[in-house]
């Protein structure tokens, strides 16, 4: 062998040992972190533990049998979730994370870390300011009377314009797909009014906002999170949105600016420019906060109404008894936010669907910002992520008699028992609302930060009550509006070619990553009833 040809196998050789030494570092490096920071509780995954991306798979085809399992037989355990290791808890430290100051364990830090919102909606100076939690509040929450016609006329015209019936024809849809469009027509018949609500291209934006926020942060989680300032550019849509929400919603916002706030229409976009500090009055700042709040109001309401759609054509039994509480009630009270809210039986089934289908197998996500200590003597390090069993709370025997069982009356039932007292109906009927969270009952989460959906990106400074996010009530006149509708005014069943003529046929839910969701291929066939 000549010397050159012993320099190049020498440098063949030292630049392989260079890889090796340098994988065998990271190697042993990750596996003395992991030692390091390792939390004395049960971990899920058995011989694929080593591997967060197998174990979140291997999770999601276990369902909810694991999640069940896992709650019957350890306070706490380690599960994986697309983003990070996460201590979920039973129900008995609920207390413990939801008091916890925001320095310590994070909501906003735990989302931003789920969302990627920096690349899924983008990050804008709502973390200084957090003005929209209080125009929810203060504004939109409270004018959910007035706002209802407005809900109800656009539920009219979207189903209306969507279907097109001809006759007494059965049309098939693809429900999920179908539903998208009809929540982000009603909602933001509220949020940016006439016709923009209805505008094809804004339609098309803020779906996408939602759907592929999701997405989105989906992928980016799939990267080591040294990479994410890199791979999140390459896939982020949110430049490319802003710029033409803000062309499609302009004139809306500059129309209002040449106003004195006292002269400006009473609505959401009006109440975002009374509320903004100087520098976010202009299109580009105040369209960002709308594709924000869109998400939670698409996102979320799309979901939670494919569910209570399968449940009902699973149980077709409730149709009637459904039907004929809308009919009574609005007969006598027309179409109102009152009438929306004096139907028990569609609470009470809209709450069942939510108990059995809630959109995530835990919920009160936290993220550890400074060493932490449950009661038990448990400590978390900074880093991790602390959340509490939202599905397997919900199926607790416990709480629930038969609680796998769908009884889409059980929180009628409830109200009808052996409550007698008069001063304790009002208290009940408040508790058994879809909308009211308590320790059994987690769909809207629970404690400061419940549901706070229409505020993901706040909350970072604040310590108290302040926090606590109103946007469920919107959500759920929201829901109940469309679940009412479709009711009254349209037969729908499932395709023989789907159920097979099989009673009690709904399609499987989808565990994946941190959420369950429905079917989102499940057709249903839908008709206008004669009346």
């Amino acid at each position: 062998m000549d010397l050159a040809s012993f320099k190049e196998l020498s440098a063949k050789v030292n630049s392989s040992l260079i890889l090796q030494t340098t994988l065998g570092v990271a190697v042993l490096s990750h596996l003395y972190r992991s030692w390091r920071n390792r939390i004395d509780v049960p971990t899920y995954g058995g011989i694929l533990s080593f591997s967060r991306l197998l174990s979140t798979v291997r999770l999601a085809m276990e369902g909810g049998d694991i999640w069940r399992t896992s709650y019957a037989k350890y306070p706490m355990i380690l599960v994986p979730s697309p983003e990070r290791w996460a201590v979920v808890v039973r129900g008995k430290y609920i207390d413990e994370l939801s008091r916890a100051p925001d320095d310590v364990l994070s909501f906003t830090e735990a989302t931003h870390d789920s969302l990627r919102l920096r690349y899924s909606l983008g990050t804008t100076t709502a973390e200084e300011h957090e003005y929209h939690i209080h125009v929810v509040r203060q504004n939109l929450t409270k004018r959910l009377p007035a706002l209802f016609p407005e809900v109800y006329d656009e539920v009219i015209h979207a189903f209306g314009e969507d279907l097109q019936f001809d006759g007494a024809e059965w049309k098939e849809v693809e429900f999920l797909s179908w539903i998208i469009p009809v929540v982000a027509k009603a909602s933001n018949r509220v949020f940016v009014g006439l016709p923009l609500c209805r505008d094809k291209e804004w339609l098309s934006l803020v779906i996408d906002g939602a759907v592929s926020c999701i997405k989105t942060a989906a992928i980016i989680n799939l990267f080591p999170e040294f990479m994410h300032p890199i791979v999140g550019p390459l896939i982020s849509k949110v430049q490319s949105r802003k710029r033409k929400a803000a062309e499609l919603a302009r004139y809306l916002i500059d129309d209002r600016l040449k106003l004195a706030p006292e002269d400006r229409p009473d609505d959401y976009i009006s109440w975002l420019l009374s509320a903004a500090p100087p520098e976010e009055q202009n299109a580009e700042d105040i369209t960002q906060r709308i594709i924000s709040t869109n998400f939670a109001a698409i996102h979320t309401s799309s979901l939670n109404m494919t569910h209570t759609i399968y449940w009902l054509l699973s149980r077709p039994e409730y149709l009637d008894p459904l039907r004929e509480e809308i009919e009574s009630v609005t007969s006598q009270m027309g179409w109102t936010k009152a009438a929306i809210s004096s139907m028990p039986k569609l609470e009470s089934f809209m709450k069942e669907s939510m108990r059995l289908s809630p959109l995530a197998p835990h919920t009160m996500n936290r993220k550890v910002v400074k060493p932490f200590t449950f009661s038990n003597g448990v400590s978390v390090p900074v880093g991790a992520t602390v959340g509490i069993h939202l599905y397997a709370t919900q199926v607790d025997e416990d709480y629930y008699p038969e609680p796998l069982q769908f009884k889409g009356f059980r929180f009628v039932e409830e109200e009808n028992g052996d409550h007698k007292e008069a001063e304790n109906v009002a208290s009940l009927k408040s508790r058994n609302s879809m909308y009211a969270i308590s320790r059994s009952y987690l769909g809207f989460s629970y404690g400061r930060h419940a549901w706070q959906v229409a505020a993901i990106r706040s909350c970072r400074k604040k310590k108290t009550d302040d926090c606590f996010s109103p946007g469920r009530f919107f959500a759920s006149m929201e829901l109940k509006t469309m679940f009412a509708y479709l009711i009254a005014n349209y037969d729908m069943k499932w395709p023989d070619s789907v159920s097979n003529g099989k009673d009690g046929y709904r399609p499987a839910d989808i565990w994946m990553g941190a959420g369950l969701i429905p079917d989102p291929k499940g057709r249903i066939l839908i008709r206008e009833r004669s009346q």
